[in-house]
């Protein structure tokens, strides 16, 4: 798994809908919400040679998740103003990093995925009190699926803590970003493209595997993307603000 993820070519990434099973074969590793898929779907997958990652939200709780109503109200630390039916977790929270490892990323092994996808690892960011939480949970992560592999959104200042634990970074908005309050693409200035380059590039050096998420909205916007990804020799998707179908 881990070898099929350094050497992926293209990928796709599908959260808010149910995605075509045909069309997810075509892809060398793809990035799907596990509720909607059931372990014959992965099946299928897995026989198509297309390594499959389920979505788990480690900094956050997600209201309609099964599991949402297990949550101490004391471990939430604020609302994600970004996106409704979202708030923030403590990581701290022993009992938070446990419904994550035995709940949440439990039901995505259960499904036959091969891998965990780790979003909102910056909750760590905008609450850095809790960065040590986080590196605990992840590591937690690691010592329970060892044979899943781990990747994770940003999360940027817990990279020299998880050498060796992830085996992948995944980046937004390389090249063109979106505003989350009108969902309009916008390009990424050079200096920030770059910083984020630079970490892309030293996880590949280092042995893991990189991908990239943009939101170009034209299609000349999209062949420009899928052009600059191709000459840093990145996996890029190039999809909507909610990821809800493929292009």
């Amino acid at each position: 798994r881990r070898e099929a993820l350094r050497s992926a070519e293209s990928f796709a990434a599908v959260l808010s809908v149910r995605a075509d099973l045909d069309t997810l074969a075509t892809y060398d590793v793809v990035l799907l919400d596990p509720a909607p898929y059931e372990p014959a779907d992965l099946d299928r997958l897995r026989e198509a040679g297309t390594l499959a990652l389920g979505y788990v939200n480690i900094g956050e709780v997600e209201s309609w998740r099964p599991f949402a109503d297990r949550v101490d109200p004391d471990w939430v630390i604020g609302a994600n103003p970004d996106w409704e039916g979202h708030e923030f977790v403590d990581a701290r929270e022993p009992g938070w990093r446990q419904l994550v490892v035995e709940t949440a990323a439990r039901e995505v092994q259960r499904r036959g995925f091969g891998g965990l996808f780790l979003d909102m690892a910056d909750v760590a960011v905008i609450y850095p009190e809790t960065e040590a939480g986080m590196v605990t949970l992840i590591r937690e992560l690691r010592a329970a699926y060892p044979d899943l592999v781990l990747v994770m959104n940003r999360g940027f200042p817990l990279l020299d803590s998880l050498d060796g634990v992830i085996d992948g970074l995944l980046v937004e908005g390389v090249w063109i970003g979106a505003d989350l309050d009108t969902g309009v693409a916008v390009e990424t200035g050079e200096a920030e493209r770059e910083v984020l380059l630079g970490y892309l590039r030293d996880v590949r050096r280092a042995g893991g595997a990189a991908f990239v998420i943009d939101y170009a909205q034209t299609d000349e916007q999209t062949a420009a993307v899928r052009a600059a990804a191709r000459r840093e020799g990145v996996p890029v998707f190039v999809g909507d603000i909610d990821l809800g179908r493929l292009r």
